[in-house]
């Protein structure tokens, strides 16, 4: 029960970090309705095990980055979330910091759990991602 009282928190956390920093691998982490890390990950036909891996690491990465965040960080997240619209953080450089290490953390956490042949698939998911973003929006 506790988890899911914090659930929308943490969403909000990752959603709120992206913007200012570069997006968690590029596609792993974007959040959800951006082609995010359930959709691309869905894609790469994980089993159980690997499911649960992949959500350990996300929890673990959700609660060190809500320590990375001031309680008026926080707040601005919720404020911004329930509007619908971006925060503005003013992150430090310290922040900035700290949130790239534990993206990148968590992405070599992440693809440690995949097999060579997913990882592989996964590459491929990223260059199409790349491809799509660079193209002009019509």
């Amino acid at each position: 029960m506790k988890s899911l009282f914090f659930l929308p928190g943490a969403i909000a956390l990752m959603l709120a970090a992206s913007p200012m920093i570069p997006p968690f691998t590029n596609v792993a982490f974007a959040g959800p309705g951006r082609g995010g890390a359930g959709m691309k990950y869905d894609q790469l036909n994980l089993t159980d095990a690997q499911k649960a891996q992949m959500q350990q690491i996300k929890e673990s990465t959700r609660q060190q980055m809500d320590a990375i965040f001031t309680a008026e960080q926080k707040e601005q997240m919720r404020l911004a979330k329930e509007q619908r619209q971006r925060p503005n953080l003013n992150l430090t450089e310290d922040q900035k910091t700290r949130l790239q290490a534990v993206r990148q953390s968590s992405k070599s956490q992440m693809e440690a759990v995949l097999t060579a042949e997913q990882k592989q698939q996964l590459e491929q998911l990223r260059q199409q991602w790349r491809q799509r973003r660079q193209q002009p929006q019509s």
